[in-house]
């Protein structure tokens, strides 16, 4: 493949994952704001699950993330192009 087709490819797939990352991020909004209204209800017991919910998206997405980075490295390395 053309060194500058795969870069292309790169850096699309980095902007696609970036607009995921908002994505998320939104969630999280809504989700933060939906506990901090529950416990103000005073409903821990779904606070609680709301949290775990949370906690499951956020590690969800950082082994994604993770998979994401080394293989926009390993693609960039084979490239010559990481310092």
């Amino acid at each position: 493949m053309i060194a500058s087709v795969e870069v292309t490819n790169v850096a699309n797939e980095a902007l696609d994952q970036l607009q995921v990352a908002k994505e998320y991020l939104d969630w999280f909004d809504s989700l933060s704001w939906a506990i901090s209204v529950t416990l103000k209800a005073g409903h821990s017991q779904h606070a609680q699950r709301l949290a775990g919910i949370a906690q499951y998206l956020a590690g969800d997405y950082q082994s994604l993330l993770e998979t994401d980075i080394k293989s926009f490295n390993q693609r960039l390395d084979s490239l010559d192009l990481r310092a």
